[in-house]
């Protein structure tokens, strides 16, 4: 449970933005601490159904804890982020929204707005974007095209000295510029330990998710055309 004065509220022009989509779900792939120190807040009249995970561990993040404390170095960096993409998708909580968010797209319950996230919305939303599309019989070129789009869609210039001023107040100190833009940035080689971890998607999705024959059909009949 979250402990009192622990909330961060945002306020509502952050909201703005996607206030009128419309969407019904929203699959949140932040661990509890996470949503615990940081809650959405969802503002009036935005009441979508949330899919959530209580399980993980109720420490510091792994990726908050890697900014704090490295090792800071390209390859350290790049060390990190492909243990993260091994790690990632054998987590039981981020299996927990994967199946409900796979199951939600499914049955149409998200028809009309589906949004997912996590913290920097490319890694744990990447590897569930990256598996709705291979299981919609995207090819992997495209697939790791569409997830290296991060790089060319984030302002790093702008990102990046807000999170070193957030980690410098709370810690003392912060990873360099030049390597937090690795760190915020994608590769399609974190994307493929990540399938390669999975056993491949058809497994993945049968075996760690439980996903039926009947689902991953309803699911290409549901967002297919033809």
């Amino acid at each position: 449970m979250c402990a009192a004065g622990q909330f961060r509220r945002g306020g509502r022009e952050y909201w703005r933005p996607i206030g009128g989509l419309g969407f019904q779900v929203v699959a949140v792939l932040r661990k509890p601490l996470e949503r615990c120190n940081e809650p959405s807040n969802w503002p009036y009249p935005i009441a979508p159904l949330v899919l959530a995970s209580d399980k993980g561990d109720a420490g510091e993040p792994p990726h908050l804890r890697f900014l704090r404390t490295g090792p800071h170095t390209p390859e350290g960096v790049r060390d990190y982020m492909l243990s993260a993409y091994r790690r990632i998708p054998m987590e039981a909580g981020n299996q927990d929204v994967y199946r409900d968010a796979y199951r939600a797209l499914a049955t149409g319950e998200a028809e009309t707005g589906f949004l997912v996230h996590c913290a920097a919305g490319k890694d744990r939303t990447g590897i569930f974007c990256a598996l709705i599309l291979d299981e919609l019989g995207v090819d992997l070129d495209t697939v790791i095209a569409d997830y290296e789009m991060t790089n060319e869609a984030v302002d790093f210039d702008a990102l990046i000295p807000r999170i070193r001023d957030r980690i410098m107040a709370e810690h003392g100190q912060a990873m360099e510029p030049s390597m937090m833009r690795i760190f915020l940035g994608v590769d399609g080689d974190y994307l493929r330990q990540a399938f390669e971890t999975m056993g491949g998607v058809d497994h993945y999705v049968r075996e760690h998710l439980g996903i039926t024959e009947d689902e991953r059909a309803a699911l290409r009949a549901r967002w297919l055309i033809g």
